[in-house]
């Protein structure tokens, strides 16, 4: 059997859906030595050389024209399955007798259309539905998503399977470079850590506010972000460039580098307004780190009892959460043990072989 994949996420900077792409066709390849693979891109990527076996197909073609180039060229191969792991465009209109299997990351487009990009939810709006009702199965990373899915778009349950996201191997081995990371980014001796790009949803504002209600008790505590600037980030980013002494923004960190600063970090803050997984919270619990991390969307699915729990609306909720782990040891090394042993349950091979029992 012939399948296409779409792989552009997973060239360059990786966020957390070219995280999962990356991760869940590597374990595919890894898994099945039967089937042709075409992976599809718009870019070299040296990535790939990661995915032996599997043919890259590099189409040179601007924005729309790109999905319309790659469903000629699906057409012309006789490939008999498409998996979508990010877009939308091409499932919508792949001809029948092509299927097609899609994953569903989240419904932000239609809860919360205010907290997603203008152009991100005109597109979802314009093929989201064609692309539900030609795929042959979906996948979620989180029964919240499915049950959004099923409640929303009447979406039948038995075509959803639930494939959460898994964590690389790397945030549980004990980093050998904590003190060359931490003099190569002139790291505090005690931060909070956040990995989240600037954008509305991840609201990291409220994670500013809440560092510094607790700065008199705290005077040596700073706050460091790792992540990218993302839309309607200019007051934060101003607001960031103001708190230089107490706040350190770190736009481009390597994912080798990354266990470091879970690992160096007195806790881990996620306060974002809505997830359809929540991938930085199980890299910090994986890697030991106690997490605080809002009540809704899937996160309670993720980390279950293993971090604090916060109204991520309440800033001194939030504020008296991260006191409470700095100020009791014995706390901050339960959610550390607990983390570590929920975070195991996640492996991106399970990921893989859930997803080709459906692709097949």
């Amino acid at each position: 059997m012939k399948i296409g994949i779409d792989m552009r996420t997973a060239c360059g900077k990786r966020s957390g859906k070219g995280v999962y792409t990356f991760n869940v066709v590597k374990e595919i390849l890894a898994q099945d030595k039967t089937n042709e693979y075409i992976l599809y891109t718009n870019q070299i990527c040296a990535d790939f050389a990661a995915f032996g076996g599997a043919h890259i197909k590099i189409i040179h073609a601007h924005k729309l024209f790109w999905h319309f180039a790659v469903i000629k060229d699906l057409t012309a191969r006789g490939v008999d399955v498409f998996f979508a792991p990010t877009s939308y465009i091409i499932p919508a209109f792949l001809p029948k007798k092509i299927a097609s299997v899609i994953t569903v990351h989240d419904l932000i487009a239609f809860l919360h259309p205010a907290l997603h990009q203008a152009k991100a939810t005109i597109l979802e709006k314009l093929f989201f539905k064609m692309a539900l009702s030609r795929a042959r199965h979906v996948f979620t990373p989180s029964r919240n998503t499915k049950h959004d899915l099923v409640k929303l778009f009447k979406c039948p349950s038995g075509k959803i399977t639930v494939t959460p996201l898994g964590v690389s191997s790397d945030f549980f081995t004990e980093s050998q470079n904590l003190k060359t990371i931490k003099e190569k980014y002139n790291l505090p001796d005690e931060f909070v850590l956040a990995v989240s790009g600037l954008e509305p949803r991840k609201n990291v504002g409220a994670l500013i506010s809440a560092v510094e209600k607790i700065s008199a008790d705290f005077p040596k505590l700073k706050l460091v972000i790792v992540g990218g600037l993302g839309w309607k980030s200019a007051d934060l980013q101003e607001k960031i460039s103001n708190k230089k002494n107490t706040i350190t923004h770190i736009e481009n960190c390597p994912p080798a580098e990354l266990p470091a600063f879970y690992r160096l970090a007195k806790v881990f803050v996620y306060p974002s307004l809505y997830e359809g997984f929540g991938l930085p919270p199980l890299e910090a619990m994986a890697s030991g780190c106690p997490v605080i991390c809002s009540n809704n969307s899937s996160l309670p699915e993720v980390c279950g009892d293993a971090a604090i729990m916060i109204d991520p609306n309440n800033t001194n909720e939030l504020a008296n959460s991260i006191k409470k782990i700095l100020t009791d040891n014995e706390l901050r090394q339960e959610l550390a043990k607990k983390g570590r042993e929920r975070a195991r349950g996640f492996t991106w091979q399970e990921t893989a072989k859930e997803t080709l029992l459906e692709i097949n």
